[in-house]
Order: C-alpha cells, then sequence, then structure tokens
C-alpha cells in the first residue's frame, strides 16, 4: 500500500501501532505458505498491520512454469517469497501479476527479473500508468522515490533507503478488461471488475479451482481506504462477489472461504458513500462532514475492542476516506467522482 505524500502523518502515527524497523535492517516478520489446491499457494504475512505493511503473494505452479501475484515492498522481502517459491518447484517463473500501483504490490519485481530474466510484469493499463506517471503528490516518479524515501527515513531508515534503491520495474503487458492465460492444463483469468481501491485494481481468477486473488480490493482485517473510489468500489466488489470462487486471497491477512467479510466491506463503503452524500447535500463543509461521518459502529464491527485495530481503522479509513468521498461527491477534480449506479 503506497502513502501519498499528504498521508504521511496518517502513515507516522501508524508507525507506533507495531515494531519499529531498526537502522540495521527491516524487521523480521513471521508468515507462512498455504496450499491451497494442486500447485497453488497463498504466501501469507501473518499480521497484517505490522510494520512494514506487505502485501501476500500466490504461486501458480503450472505444468510448465509458474504465475506469481504481486512482490512485495522492497528487494530484501521479495527475496524471502521467492525462496518460499523455490522450496516448491524449480520451474521458471513466466508471469507476475501485479493487482495495483501500491509499492508493496510491485516493490520486489527487479528481484523476479534478475532470478527469472523471460518473466513477463502483467497489470491493467492504469497501473502501469500510475507507477510510471504522476501520481496524486503531483511528483513524477524518481523525484517522488527520493522524497518518500526521505519521509520514511523518519521512523524506518531500513525500508527508506531500500525503497530509494529499489530500481523500478514497471509491468511490460497491459490490458483494459481482461487477459486470460492458458498454462498447459490451467487457465488464468486476469480481471478489472471496476475501480475500487486504486483505478487499476485486478482479481486473478482460476476458475477450474475457484480460487481468487483480489489484491487490496479486499484486505483483512481492516480496509485501507487512501486514494479510493469508493461508489465505484462497492460495486466492483459486488462483480468480485459475482464470481464463482470458494477462496479468496486478499492483499493482506487471511484467506477467505466464505463471502461474509467480503459483503461487510461493501456494506462499510455503501455507508460510507450514504452519509458523506447526505452531508453534502446539506451543505456540510468538510469539517462538518468529518465530525459527523465517523463509522463508529462500524469501527466496532470490524475492530471489536483491539486499540490497535481500532487506531488502523481510524487512520487507514476513516480519516482518509472520509475527506476524498466528500470531495468526490462535490466533484472536486482530481478526487474523480466516480458515477452513481456503475
Amino acid at each position: 500500500m503506497r502513502i501519498p505524500r499528504r498521508f504521511l502523518p496518517i502513515l507516522l502515527a501508524a508507525a507506533s501501532l507495531s515494531s519499529r524497523a531498526s537502522a540495521d535492517g527491516l524487521p523480521s516478520k513471521p508468515y507462512e505458505v498455504v496450499r491451497l489446491e494442486e500447485g497453488v499457494y497463498a504466501f501469507l504475512w501473518k499480521d497484517p498491520i505490522q510494520d512494514v505493511i506487505e502485501s501476500n503473494s500466490l504461486f501458480v505452479i503450472n505444468d510448465r512454469d509458474v504465475l506469481v501475484v504481486d512482490t512485495g515492498i522492497v528487494p530484501s522481502t521479495a527475496r524471502v517469497m521467492a525462496a518460499e517459491l523455490k522450496k516448491l518447484t524449480d520451474r521458471p517463473v513466466r508471469y507476475v501479476v501485479n493487482t495495483h500501483w501500491h509499492d508493496d504490490h510491485h516493490g520486489g519485481n527487479e528481484v523476479y527479473r534478475e532470478l527469472w530474466p523471460s518473466v513477463e510484469f502483467v497489470a491493467h493499463r492504469d497501473t502501469r500508468a500510475d507507477i510510471l506517471g504522476v501520481g496524486d503528490d503531483g511528483l513524477p516518479l524518481e523525484p517522488r522515490r527520493r522524497e518518500r524515501a526521505k519521509e520514511i527515513a523518519a521512523f524506518s531508515p531500513a525500508l527508506a533507503a531500500e525503497l530509494e534503491a529499489t530500481r523500478p520495474t514497471p509491468p511490460d503487458l497491459t490490458f483494459d478488461d481482461r487477459l486470460v492465460l492458458h498454462r498447459g492444463s490451467r487457465t488464468i483469468e486476469i480481471l478489472w471488475l471496476g475501480r475500487g481501491n486504486t483505478k487499476g485494481d485486478v482479481v486473478v481468477f482460476l476458475p477450474k479451482e475457484r480460487i481468487a486473488a483480489t489484491g487490496d480490493l479486499f484486505v483483512q482485517p481492516i480496509p485501507f481506504g487512501i486514494g479510493s473510489y469508493y461508489a465505484d468500489w462497492a460495486a466492483t466488489l459486488g462483480r468480485l462477489d459475482a464470481l464463482e470462487a470458494d477462496v479468496l486471497v486478499p492483499g493482506h491477512g487471511r484467506v477467505q472461504h466464505d463471502r461474509r467479510y467480503l459483503r461487510q466491506v461493501q456494506g462499510l463503503l455503501q455507508a460510507l458513500v450514504a452519509q458523506v452524500d447526505r452531508a453534502v447535500a446539506a451543505g456540510a463543509s468538510l469539517e462538518e462532514t468529518e465530525k459527523a461521518v465517523t463509522l463508529a459502529d462500524w469501527k466496532i464491527r470490524f475492530a471489536g475492542d483491539d486499540p490497535a485495530l481500532q487506531r488502523s481503522f481510524e487512520l487507514f479509513f476513516v480519516q482518509p476516506a472520509v475527506a476524498r468521498a466528500w470531495h468526490q461527491a462535490r466533484g472536486d477534480g482530481e478526487a474523480d467522482a466516480p458515477a452513481r449506479g456503475a
């Protein structure tokens, strides 16, 4: 989850929720590799809100090659993932799918290119544009990367140094709505279901195995709502819900075997949009809207009485989402107001 520069205070506050990195290296984080189906494995970080926040991954081992979903935030953690993959197979990685543009989903791409030079990186066209183009902070890629590294150095010198040294390795194969790969006996569908957490979120769907890797369209235990498209997102989750998948591998958090949590996230987004729309229709200012739309009942549903989860819900969802949803409801420029009824 890349954090735009204007959200640095949120990120710095979040650092207090879990262990800090030391100057000697990134903190060691527990993970597990879970077999989902023959040749299909989920790489899961056990504590999804522990610094440094890292994406899950999916390994799809085909007859002759491998497809990987997402590569981590920096090369050092990508090497941890790749080492686990090598324990499972000696087949080469042919494709890497980057589900969206946030650093923790593509920052390790260079490692996969080093280890498997013929690999192709796949993403939605908007994801490639967001990785290479100008972001919400108005800075082009390299100045933005250097600036971000300086800011992150305030709480994680090791992460900042590695981010600054990471070689951008953007997707080289893009698509609009749907890309289907036939790898021996396996069919892999890469689907853009609509805007959500970002403009270019994609889902990797294995129809025969009934498994879907969702990226940050769907994360657990707390949704990340920074820089997102909230009304579109609720509708996009409806399309995800309609997929004939029995297993959902979220971008962060535990594997899901039913739809209860997905529908809870969808309900949260619908409540956010409805409450903000009502405030805007009544002429409320941003400050007034932020005071009125607290989503307190939803915080209890997601975080219970856990102080760390409650803090995360405020920092990663309520604070950024209410403000951006207010701008979207007003149709304000870069907030890119989503089409109602999408």
